[in-house]
């Protein structure tokens, strides 16, 4: 990935000692941030912070803030095309691993895309 090029960075913050696990409620926003994305033709990835004391000074984060991640986000400049998924009754399990859960059993091997994406 080239930073320096990318149209847009999100920077996910969160207020310091406000929740008993940091992050806890972020990150699933972070996922939901980027399906739609996904959803809309973009692309973007999580960039977790190695320079994240240079960042806070270069971005101006009051002391109170956390830096949690940030967000890289455009145009792929190559073809995403589909998301391959794995059936259900694959990847889920009831009690023990490898135990068939009967709801994934019925589940459709294809997923419920044409249900609910546009075609």
């Amino acid at each position: 990935m080239h930073l320096e090029t990318v149209p847009v960075i999100v920077a996910v913050l969160g207020m310091k000692a406000r929740h008993s696990t940091p992050g806890g409620s972020t990150f699933p926003a972070v996922q939901n941030f980027q399906l739609a994305a996904r959803a809309m033709g973009l692309g973007s990835s999580i960039f977790n912070l190695p320079m994240r004391e240079q960042l806070n000074g270069m971005l101006g984060i009051p002391e109170n803030n956390q830096l949690y991640c940030l967000i890289p986000l455009g145009y792929p400049t190559d073809n995403q095309g589909r998301l391959n998924r794995k059936p259900v009754k694959t990847v889920v399990y009831n009690e023990r691993f490898g135990e068939p859960w009967p709801f994934a059993e019925g589940q459709p091997d294809d997923g419920w895309s044409d249900r609910w994406a546009p075609g």
